[in-house]
């Protein structure tokens, strides 16, 4: 019994480290998109400023904070490494 509990909690913990969701609206409900990541990270929740219907900022206009949650979601959906000095990086990111 112990050791089934210890591979449950084992699943769980991995199950963590290498799936992540983020939100979307759709016809004005939350929807949750879940999504495998490519590097293992504690972060689960992820923030993605193209899921929405509206025209994403550009890149002059994004915070230092907004800037963060595009190359977090970059990394670990896409599989992109990027630093968001141009516009054509943030494009690549959104054209996922």
């Amino acid at each position: 019994m112990k050791k089934t509990i210890g591979a449950f909690v084992i699943l769980f913990a991995l199950c963590g480290l290498f799936m992540g969701y983020y939100e979307s609206l759709d016809d004005a409900r939350i929807k949750y998109n879940p999504f495998i990541k490519h590097h293992p990270s504690l972060q689960i929740r992820f923030e993605n400023i193209f899921a929405n219907s509206q025209d994403p900022k550009p890149l002059k206009q994004l915070s230092e904070r907004e800037r963060q949650l595009v190359m977090d979601y970059c990394r670990f959906r896409l599989g992109i490494d990027t630093q968001l000095s141009t516009q054509e990086e943030l494009e690549r990111c959104g054209a996922r």
